[in-house]
């Protein structure tokens, strides 16, 4: 299934986050593609990652390009349609 929150989009990558040990992973875009396939959805990639701690990840978001507005800490640039983040 190809549609707008798989890895086709425009994001710079993934970050899988741990709920036990607050561990964040890194994928780039590129890494990602290749070891899930551009029709994953980005939340199933939580399902197939693991952490260091042993633990399954708790869930993955897109790692979107960030934007500084006025002063403030950089914030992500989502698109429209993905509405708002967890």
């Amino acid at each position: 299934m190809v549609g707008w929150r798989t890895l086709v989009t425009s994001a710079l990558g993934v970050l899988v986050h741990c709920g036990t040990c607050i561990n964040i992973g890194v994928f780039s875009a590129r890494r990602a593609l290749a070891l899930f396939g551009r029709d994953t959805l980005i939340t199933d990639i939580a399902k197939r990652c693991r952490c260091r701690c042993g633990k399954r990840a708790r869930w993955a978001v897109a790692d979107w390009k960030r934007m500084s507005k006025g002063g403030s800490p950089p914030q992500p640039i989502v698109p429209k349609e993905w509405g708002r983040l967890p």
